[in-house]
């Protein structure tokens, strides 16, 4: 816990707390290379604070700090149901497609959300809750979109659940992308992430995420482009015979509202034009702003402790120049 706190302390010396989001501009596929690659070291830097758990509510902490297990539902009028089921990999275009849905008027479970729900991941690995549970204190607590949670079996066994299959172009352009993101699973498990406690929690999330959906489950793979290309055709096709094509709607952003908005039976926003986010330049800087931090952190122990034997040398030199004193 010592090395956890002095990087607490440290952060909060550096910078005012912060609270992940999503992103403001919706356009980021427009942006140059720097400006998304500068996009990305912030978004690194509130991924951090994420992962030392500054976005977890009191009731969450309160759960992860008790037996007890509380659901916290939202007010009984923004209780709901989950409807919407991501099944893409990472890197095919979920932030977008999660935005999108927000814009629509879903209340999305994502990356953002899963630092924000460690007492649920943490009871559902120790196996007090199933899967099913898990799902229904999501609708409680005001979700009714997954994209972190329900494999493609469990959707396949609730036909009320529309699901959204994201895809790539090709398989190379999905490798090209997920090859920056996969080594994001190794930082974690370096100092100072795997000291934090939300990461802790997360880490059996992360691990199936990074290194075994992504692979069909050869973990030690998580690497290797082959590997990836090949899972990635087989996962698209078992989710494509497990879930019905009534229920499945197979996805490229590049597509924009239309196929989305008729699969879910909306109105196109006015004006609104279909989010692209989160490009390869911004994951770059925030694997960047990570990895950085894996290797200055020892400065948050270094820097307090030479100031300190700096005030000491000096009041001991004080001292003894007074008892030399006439």
């Amino acid at each position: 816990m010592y090395p956890q706190t002095l990087a607490r302390t440290l952060l909060l010396c550096l910078a005012a707390p912060c609270c992940l989001a999503r992103p403001i501009n919706l356009q980021e596929q427009n942006f140059g290379q720097l400006k998304n690659l500068f996009l990305g070291i912030y978004t690194g830097f509130e991924t951090f604070v994420a992962l030392m758990g500054y976005d977890e509510e009191d009731g969450v902490k309160e759960n992860m700090d008790s037996d007890t297990l509380k659901i916290n539902p939202v007010d009984e009028h923004d209780q709901t149901e989950i409807k919407i089921a991501g099944l893409g990999l990472g890197r095919t275009g979920s932030t977008s497609l999660v935005i999108a849905l927000e814009i629509l008027g879903y209340s999305v479970v994502h990356d953002d959300e899963q630092t924000e729900l460690t007492d649920l991941f943490d009871w559902w690995e120790e196996e007090e809750i199933d899967i099913d549970e898990f799902h229904e204190i999501l609708g409680k607590r005001g979700f009714n979109a997954t994209f972190k949670t329900a494999g493609y079996r469990w959707v396949a066994r609730h036909p009320e659940i529309k699901a959204i299959l994201t895809v790539r172009d090709n398989p190379d352009k999905f490798v090209d992308s997920w090859l920056v993101a996969a080594p994001f699973i190794k930082i974690l498990e370096r100092p100072p992430f795997c000291w934090m406690e939300t990461v802790k929690t997360l880490m059996p999330s992360f691990e199936r995420e990074f290194r075994e959906e992504t692979t069909g489950g050869n973990p030690k793979q998580y690497l290797e482009r082959e590997t990836l290309r090949a899972n990635y055709i087989n996962y698209n096709k078992r989710v494509q015979e497990a879930v019905s094509a009534e229920q499945l709607l197979m996805f490229n952003v590049k597509q924009g509202w239309g196929p989305l908005c008729e699969f879910l039976d909306l109105p196109i926003p006015e004006e609104i034009p279909f989010p692209h986010v989160h490009t390869r330049a911004k994951l770059q800087g925030e694997m960047l702003f990570l990895e950085f931090i894996t290797w200055i952190w020892p400065l948050a122990i270094v820097i307090p402790l030479v100031c300190f034997m700096k005030i000491w040398n000096k009041k001991t030199f004080v001292a003894t120049i007074t008892l030399l004193s006439p």
